[in-house]
Parts: structure tokens; sequence; C-alpha cells
């Protein structure tokens, strides 16, 4: 099905019609991001939400107020940082056709086997480490992923994997159909910083889990 690859963050919503597995919104990481994800990988941190369009940078920064250092928020490049996530935000909300998205930021990761997502459609971004994993579908063998294998079986090709690089926006489809992925090494032993979008549903059904687990 191959890959979508844009040039604009109003193209990338363009996705929605496309029969792509994969969008890539290719950007350049600004002079400060390196400084300041090197002191924000310091702590390891995982936080999770949901955002609103209306209300995007105000719910971001509620988010992670009690989670990012106080002397981190007051770098002129917090700003930037919540700025972009509010404007990502807020373009997945219009592709999700919701009023909100469900938002997860967070240093470490763990999806060490190639895997499809259980949701339409996932955005990504890697703000600091290395970027998603992903394999072409000619490079991959569905029916040992499909059977439960491991990355050795999964993989045809090794030649053939793809990362998606620091700070560029890529969308997963997902499903029967989606396309396979999944956290690279460095990212597995090492710090990373990741956003991922998912639609607010997916949040909904993390608070309703949690809340039955806790009555249990």
């Amino acid at each position: 099905m191959g890959i979508l690859k844009v040039n604009s963050l109003k193209t990338l919503e363009s996705f929605i019609h496309k029969p792509e597995q994969l969008a890539i919104y290719s950007r350049q990481k600004p002079a400060q991001a390196d400084a300041f994800f090197e002191k924000l990988m310091q702590s390891p941190f995982g936080i999770a939400g949901e955002v609103s369009a209306a209300t995007a940078r105000d719910d971001i920064c509620y988010i992670l107020e009690d989670e990012i250092p106080k002397d981190l928020q007051n770098d002129p490049f917090y700003d930037d940082w919540i700025d972009d996530m509010a404007r990502l935000s807020q373009a997945f909300c219009v592709m999700e056709k919701s009023d909100a998205i469900s938002f997860w930021i967070g240093s470490q990761r763990g999806c060490r086997r190639y895997h499809i997502d259980n949701v339409p459609k996932r955005l990504l971004v890697t703000y600091a480490g290395q970027g998603t994993e992903w394999l072409p579908d000619e490079a991959a063998d569905r029916i040992a992923y499909a059977n439960g294998e491991p990355n050795e079986k999964i993989v045809k090709d090794p030649t053939s994997k793809q990362f998606i690089s620091s700070w560029d926006v890529a969308i997963f489809r997902g499903g029967p159909l989606g396309l396979l992925h999944r956290t690279p090494d460095e990212a597995l032993n090492g710090p990373s910083i990741l956003m991922r979008l998912d639609h607010q549903k997916f949040w909904r059904r993390v608070q309703q889990t949690e809340t039955v687990v806790m009555s249990e």
C-alpha cells in the first residue's frame, strides 16, 4: 500500500482519504531541541490525558505541569515544544473528526515485537532518540506475525528495515491491513521522548479499565 510523504501539516490531514499504511511529514529539528531533551530524559516519565481541540495548549500544559521539572518549564524552548504538540493534537482531531484526542508523552518505550496497532490510526512523533522502526510489506512475513513468531521470523529482509526520523510526524494505519512496526533497539535500551496520539475513545477505555481494577 506504500507510504504517503507530505510537506505540510495541512497536507498530512489528507491521509484520511488515502489508502497508504503510513504517512510521514518530514521536519527539521530545531537547534535548541537536543540540549532541552537531554535534560528532560534524565528522569524517566510517562503521562497520558485527553486533549481538546479547543483548548489543546492549556490541556497539554496541565497534563505536564507536575511531571516536567520547573527549570525546564521555564526554558524558552518549552513553550515552542508545547505549541508544537498542541498544533499536532488539533490536526489529529481534524483527522479523527473528533473534538478531543488521547494524548501520551513519555521517555520509555517497550514495544519489542513487531506489531500492528489495534486502533484505526495513530500519530507518533519521536522528539528525541531513535524513531519508530517499521517494515515495508514486501519485507515482512505476515503469516509469521499472525502465528506469533519472533521478530527474526517476521523480517524477511533485514536490510529493508526503515526508521522514522526524529521530529518527523508519522501516522500509522492500524487494523488488519495496518503497518508492522516496533520500538527500535536503541530506544528499548535507552531513553527517548515519544508523543503518541489516538482517538479519544482509546483514553476513555484506559480510564474505564483503571476504574475496574481499582474497584476489584
